[in-house]
């Protein structure tokens, strides 16, 4: 069985191959997804959401977007998520000596 990662990434088109039949709605999603990574998380310049609940947001809907993208797939393709590194909760709340 194949497998499809799911994962942001920089890019301008859209992010699933065209031998993929996925609906527009979904690929719109995607995108929408996509570019939330690349301009609220902003990871070029630090990798911090602005506001957890922004980034708890954006794993839930990444979380959907797997579970939608594998029923719309079929079972012929494993869909996995590989973006559970930029929860909020794996952010680095400043050094031990900003915190003292």
């Amino acid at each position: 069985m194949q497998t499809f990662l799911l994962y942001p990434e920089w890019f301008e088109g859209d992010r699933i191959p065209e031998r993929f039949v996925v609906s527009a709605e979904l690929r719109k999603r995607l995108r929408e997804w996509n570019q939330v990574w690349e301009t609220v998380l902003d990871p070029v310049t630090e990798m911090r959401w602005p506001d957890p609940q922004i980034g708890r947001t954006w794993i839930a809907e990444g979380e959907q977007l797997v579970a939608d993208l594998q029923a719309e797939l079929g079972p012929g393709l494993s869909v996995v998520g590989d973006f559970v590194r930029y929860a909020p909760a794996a952010q680095v709340v400043g050094s031990a000596h900003e915190r003292a």
